[in-house]
């Protein structure tokens, strides 16, 4: 298992559970992401993966436990703890109205980033994600896959430490798909964190530091990959975690 203790630690989560009724979604569920890792949570449909995602940025009330981003706690000062991080949600919800860039912009504008700053950065991200054919549409009428990358541009836009993804390759083509994989092991290089939600193993494998296995709402291993696949018996992480399955 890796061991970061040189970096600095950007996200703790701390025994944190979610009960709807008298199930729990997420139960006693705690890791830490440092300082220009990719961690990944991985587990079939159902695991827990969107709940954890939805606490940790403050759209869901755990039932017990704590979440710190930058040492923040998200739940007793979210206002100040969300100025690190940006959110990928599974289905993106933006105002309809707006064209692409207007989108961006009013982003940038509410994430307190400089209109001579936000300018440029918009127009890298709008080339970047192919976005130039896009950037007088109206959200409304953008495609699944144009949506999807109109929100992943948004989350790159202010500079965050820490991006949380929810199944961010969904929606997007081969190419895309790649161009998004460059640029976040680019930004972990430089610095940015990722936590990333997915079930579509072949994506983690190519750019986790770090995997969190979770079933049930429970974590049953975290570590490198070739940490997990050597202790759950796979020969790629996607037969390990199958195991897991099996072994259900």
């Amino acid at each position: 298992m890796i061991i970061m203790s040189n970096k600095c630690k950007i996200l703790e989560v701390e025994s944190l559970s979610k009960k709807f009724g008298n199930k729990y979604a997420v139960k006693d569920l705690s890791f830490e992401i440092y300082e220009g890792e990719v961690y990944c949570l991985v587990g079939p449909n159902g695991a827990g993966k969107t709940t954890t995602l939805r606490m940790i940025v403050g759209l869901l009330t755990p039932t017990s436990g704590r979440v710190k981003i930058m040492g923040i706690d998200v739940h007793k000062n979210r206002e100040k703890a969300m100025r690190y991080i940006t959110y990928v949600p599974d289905v993106p919800v933006l105002y309809s109205e707006l064209t692409v860039v207007e989108t961006l912009l009013l982003y940038a504008s509410l994430r307190g980033v400089d209109r001579h700053v936000a300018e440029r950065r918009i127009e890298d991200l709008i080339e970047k994600f192919e976005l130039k054919d896009y950037r007088d549409v109206k959200v409304r009428s953008l495609s699944r896959g144009t949506l999807q990358k109109l929100v992943i541009a948004m989350s790159f836009l202010p500079d965050p430490k820490l991006i949380v993804m929810d199944e961010p390759f969904m929606a997007l083509d081969v190419h895309m798909q790649k161009v998004l994989k460059d640029e976040i092991r680019e930004r972990s290089r430089m610095g940015t964190s990722f936590l990333i939600s997915s079930h579509v193993i072949p994506w983690v494998e190519e750019i986790a530091s770090r995997v969190c296995v979770i079933y049930n709402g429970i974590k049953v291993i975290e570590g490198s990959i070739e940490y997990v696949k050597t202790k759950l018996g796979g020969i790629t992480l996607e037969e390990a975690l199958l195991s897991i399955l099996k072994a259900e």
